[in-house]
Formats: C-alpha cells, structure tokens, sequence
C-alpha cells in the first residue's frame, strides 16, 4: 500500500535508497546518486516534514519511494509540455527508488499507478518528471505506464553536474 512517509520511515527509506544505488553502481545506468549528497537524509527530512515521500510497503518492508510535489528546476519552464500548467495543478515525481530486490518485478509500475491516482485525487492533471539519459530501464518503465518523451535536454542537477535528461509527461 502507498502512503505519505512518517518521521520513523527515515532509516527505512535511506536503506532502500543505498541498496538501490549500490544495485545501480554495478551496472551502466550511473546515476549519480550518492546518499551522502542525494538523496541524502536531509532531503528525506525535509520530503517527509512536507508530507511528500510516498512509500510503498510490502508488510512492514518498503520496497519503493519517491517523493511528489510541485517543485521543478528552472529548465522544466523552457519544455514544450503539453499541459502548461496552472503549476500548482501539476506533480512532479523526484528520486523514485524501487528496493534492490524487487527491481524488474512490477513493483515499480504498481507504485507509478498508486501516485497516479494520489495525483487525480488531489487535483492535479499531468506528471512531469526528468531521467537521466544513462537510466533506460526507467525511462521505459514510464514510457510502459503512459508517459511522453516530450525532449531531452541538458540540465543542471549537483550530484552529476550538467547532463542530458529526458523530460517525460503523463496527462491524467
């Protein structure tokens, strides 16, 4: 089940983010990620503190995270999306991870549909997001759940400097 992560999720959520960032480092998607820059504990403070890191346990165990807000980088305002805006109506998905070893099982497309609908409920009508250009699983994970590449373009993250990402948008 999907739902807004509470403070005690903290140790839980940076553990899946180290597992699913050692899985990544052995193979040729490099992210760039680094759990002492990003996403590091801070940023799931602050996500968690503004009620917008979404888990999705299996029991007790969470086996993603992400969190979804409206906060994009300047870059996202030159994308040629199909829905505009008003902003406010429009979620964006940051730092999606599926734990180590339920990645490639459908856990990942099971939590895209579980925002999706936490996305209609309150309000918003379309999903942005960015990948890296190195990150094809996922980039085809959301191609498979609906999404549009709608460019790809260079922008500026600090955990990996200027790099190419695809821009992806869903319409709900």
């Amino acid at each position: 089940m999907t739902e807004v992560a509470k403070t005690n999720d903290k140790k839980a959520i940076l553990r899946l983010y180290e597992s699913a960032i050692e899985k990544v480092n052995t193979t040729s998607v490099k992210l760039g990620w680094n759990i002492n820059t990003y996403p590091d504990g801070a940023f799931i403070d602050t996500a968690i503190k503004n009620d917008e890191m979404y888990v999705l346990r299996d029991g007790e165990q969470i086996i993603a995270a992400a969190v979804v807000n409206h906060k994009v980088n300047p870059e996202y305002d030159g994308v040629d999306w199909k829905v505009k805006g008003p902003k406010e109506k429009i979620a964006t998905i940051h730092a999606l991870a599926v734990s180590s070893d339920k990645q490639g099982s459908g856990v990942g497309k099971a939590f895209l549909k579980d925002i999706d609908d936490i996305c209609k409920d309150g309000g918003d009508v379309a999903i942005h997001l960015d990948v890296i250009d190195t990150n094809i699983p996922a980039y085809k994970m959301y191609i498979g759940d609906g999404y549009k590449e709608v460019s790809c373009i260079k922008m500026y993250y600090e955990v990996v400097g200027t790099r190419e990402f695809w821009m992806m948008e869903k319409v709900l």
